[in-house]
């Protein structure tokens, strides 16, 4: 996990310092500025998770030095397993396992072809590729947008970040919340912006200053989003019951489990008390058995006697005989990391912002304990729509059940997913695996017959009843049918949608009038900035 910046509209290396400065909390393990005579940059701070050594440092350029790659995300031992030896058969790799030099060789060798072959790669990514001859520039991201890349194009200039603030602090740009249903797109709306490179798209641009966007996967299309009644059965295909639903979907799961384990360095686990981290726990407990996880929580008189999170946590752990660290915080801590909060998470909204302040705790105690790369369960809420306003507005109507679950997945990029990366960046240089992602897993997900995803199953009507099923007779039945709460409610920061009105307030403050504390960027600063490796490039 890293950060990347770069482009051509900065006016001097200063700016392009900010930039990345801005964003060290993203990685200081190596931080470095490639300037090109064509007026072109490109930086990086890493996280060093896959090959530690420093030959996998970035940029990386390729043997002929001719094509440059910034890098942020990891890709998964399938990908190895299927592109590593025939692309090492052809090129000449600097590193023995670095993921980074397996995705510059991947583009080179695809890059006529990425429309297609951007499908075939399992990880989660974001990336600039620059080719210095042609002097043209590639954005990419992985496709249901696990990791967040940003840019700003004029017109005949481009710039692009890993966040708003490395574009906002170098280039002074004001950002609004681009959501159309935000007051800051149309107050705002005439203002230069910071725009999103989409999920499943690449962004090429030119010496002329020509941008052309590529969409090589999208959720709204015939593929995943069935338009008629009988369109909808063709998909979902024949019914072959529960029990196959539940036996084949954990199958999937613990593929992707076993997919993303790939690691240097050590990894834990997040343990929030619901199903789905749950889940994830004890799949990883049974590969791992010396794992860690670790459960936040607000302390409050009112909660001693409610099982929360942290109830369900302490009941999972001891059942699957690992390690639980609490991270217990109180009220005033919250209210005292609102505003850093919505600096690292970039956004307004209580539902985003409510659960960021906790993840910036939860980060900081991971750090602590010496760990990089955590395992959580973001995904299967949108995969099986176990969201109350789905019921209140779809249920029980197949179609429009669907079309929500799509819909979810189709932005969730501009929510939890952007939301957990930025904050657990933030707090600790912590990266977050999400195997319910997992492209496969999604697809037989969405494939399940409406009928089983919201089964009585004789334990009354109750969410996620495939996964839970899937999972009956090994975890007990306390946890396994424990009713869904969001992770705001179960770790109580969930009173603030009662602040909506002082989050906008911090929000504009800090993105639409620029006025940042110093300490939030000295902070994440420290002593790093004498390590910056800058490079002219001729």
């Amino acid at each position: 996990m890293c950060g990347i910046l770069g482009g051509n509209v900065f006016k001097d290396i200063g700016e392009v310092k900010n930039g990345l400065t801005s964003m060290f909390h993203r990685g200081t393990d190596g931080n470095s500025i490639f300037q090109f005579e064509s007026g072109m940059y490109m930086t990086h701070n890493r996280l060093s998770i896959q090959d530690l050594s420093e030959s996998a440092n970035q940029p990386l350029i390729s043997d002929d030095g001719r094509y440059y790659l910034a890098f942020n995300g990891e890709l998964w031992k399938s990908t190895f397993d299927k592109f590593d030896k025939p692309l090492r058969k052809k090129y000449q790799f600097k590193t023995d396992k670095s993921d980074s030099e397996l995705l510059l060789y991947f583009i080179i060798e695809y890059k006529d072809n990425l429309k297609q072959m951007l499908n075939e790669l399992e990880g989660m990514f974001s990336f600039a590729f620059y080719d210095k001859e042609e002097d043209n520039l590639t954005l990419g991201r992985d496709f249901i947008g696990r990791l967040p890349l940003y840019y700003y194009h004029d017109g005949q200039y481009i710039a692009f970040s890993s966040e708003i603030k490395g574009l906002s602090t170098s280039l002074n740009l004001p950002y609004y919340n681009i959501d159309k249903g935000s007051k800051f797109n149309s107050e705002y709306k005439n203002k230069e912006v910071i725009k999103i490179v989409e999920p499943g798209t690449y962004i090429t641009y030119n010496k002329l200053g020509f941008l052309n966007e590529v969409r090589y996967f999208n959720f709204k299309t015939p593929t995943y989003y069935p338009t008629t009644d009988e369109q909808l059965k063709e998909f979902e295909g024949e019914d072959l019951g529960i029990d196959y639903y539940a036996k084949e979907f954990r199958k999937y799961l613990e593929k992707a489990v076993d997919d993303e384990l790939i690691s240097d360095v050590p990894v834990c686990t997040i343990l929030s008390g619901g199903i789905d981290s749950t889940v994830i726990t004890y799949l990883l407990s049974k590969r791992l058995p010396n794992i860690e996880s670790f459960v936040v929580n607000v302390q409050s008189d009112k909660n001693l006697k409610r099982k929360d999170d942290l109830y369900y946590a302490r009941m999972a752990s001891k059942e699957f005989g690992i390690k639980l660290n609490e991270v217990n915080i109180k009220k005033e801590d919250v209210e005292h990391y609102l505003e850093e909060s919505i600096w690292a998470s970039e956004t307004h909204k209580w539902t985003q912002v409510s659960p960021s302040v906790a993840q910036l705790f939860l980060s900081w105690e991971i750090r602590d304990k010496g760990y990089r790369v955590v395992f959580g369960g973001e995904g299967s809420d949108e995969i099986f729509a176990s969201y109350g306003d789905v019921f209140r507005f779809c249920w029980p109507v197949p179609l429009d059940y669907h079309k929500r679950r799509v819909n979810l997945l189709n932005n969730l990029h501009k929510t939890n997913l952007i939301r957990t990366n930025k904050a657990m960046m933030y707090g600790g240089k912590v990266e977050l695996r999400t195997p319910f992602l997992n492209k496969a897993l999604i697809d037989f997900g969405l494939r399940i017959p409406t009928k089983y995803r919201d089964e009585n199953g004789g334990k009354g009507r109750i969410m996620k009843y495939v996964l839970r099923k899937a999972f009956e007779g090994e975890i007990s039945d306390e946890l396994l049918w424990r009713p869904k709460k969001t992770f705001q409610v179960g770790c109580h920061t969930d009173y603030l949608k009662k602040e909506k009105e002082k989050l906008e307030s911090i929000f504009e403050k800090l993105f639409v009038n620029g006025e940042i504390p110093e300490h939030y960027i000295k902070r994440q600063i420290g002593h790093n900035t004498s390590r910056i490796r800058t490079i002219s490039i001729s």
